[in-house]
């Protein structure tokens, strides 16, 4: 999915949000922002959010000297998660509810949400889109499948996801992250938690989403073969949303109205689409 305007506003706020988090002076924060918007002078629309968002953080983490500038917006998402009392989770539906309420956890996003005032107003609501019937199907005959992980905190409510399914199904869970520090997405580092559950696969990714053009051989023969592949978040569904033929269930709350209009639906509203 290509880039509009809207993104461009939002990935200038994220220079802006990362400089304040790392508290630089403003001499630093300004070669930041002249930076970013020096980046998107260069690119054209062609390009996807998160292809975009590689370079820029990769920029910032050279300006800074950081290599993980957001690092303690994903310790505290962590910490948040955890507080997080999951046993009103008794079947694969809550579970997929409470691991989507969860993409909220969003560094990246321009509009921010309270997590717990999420669950609160949504895990009682319906999806906006649901082929849960399909995916219910589809379990019963999977032997494999891969779950593309997307932020660092959320990844707690991934792991509850899994572990109900795995109590339903019989099925191997290969839990995708990226290949290095972007934004909050969550790597190898913070999936530790999961591997009691899944196999954790370093994609070898850089981008804030599975960039098929990026992935490691590994992780894109697991991607090909797996039953059900199923992507958490807008930064998945930006990269491979009409960039792959084979299917994905996209997992994910909308977040702009970028996305929103690319699927005919609302901000806020939560989405399980088979893809």
């Amino acid at each position: 999915m290509n880039i509009k305007p809207d993104c461009i506003a939002c990935l200038l706020n994220q220079s802006l949000k990362v400089s304040k988090l790392l508290k630089l002076d403003d001499a630093t924060s300004k070669q930041i922002l002249d930076n970013t918007a020096q980046v998107l002078i260069d690119h054209d629309m062609k390009h996807t959010p998160p292809q975009l968002a590689k370079v820029i953080y990769q920029n910032i983490s050279d300006i800074s000297g950081e290599d993980d500038p957001v690092a303690l917006a994903k310790e505290r998402a962590t910490k948040e998660a955890l507080t997080v009392d999951t046993s009103f989770v008794h079947t694969i539906h809550d579970a997929l509810k409470l691991s989507v309420i969860g993409n909220v956890i969003d560094f990246g996003s321009r509009e921010q949400f309270d997590l717990n005032e999420t669950i609160q107003s949504h895990f009682h609501q319906g999806f906006g889109i649901d082929d849960y019937a399909v995916f219910e199907n589809e379990l019963k005959e999977a032997k494999e499948m891969v779950i593309i992980g997307d932020n660092v905190g959320e990844h707690i409510f991934d792991k509850v996801l899994i572990e109900t399914i795995r109590k339903y199904y019989d099925v191997k869970v290969y839990y995708f992250v990226r290949g290095k520090p972007i934004i909050n997405d969550v790597t190898a580092k913070e999936a530790q938690v999961l591997e009691n559950c899944a196999q954790v696969i370093d994609t070898g990714v850089a981008t804030p989403g599975y960039d098929l053009a990026e992935a490691n051989e590994g992780s894109k023969a697991i991607f090909d073969r797996s039953d059900i592949v199923l992507a958490k978040g807008m930064g998945n569904f930006e990269s491979l949303y009409l960039a792959t033929d084979r299917p994905v269930y996209f997992l994910f709350i909308v977040k702009c109205a970028v996305v929103a209009q690319a699927i005919g639906k609302e901000v806020k509203e939560l989405i399980f689409k088979k893809g």
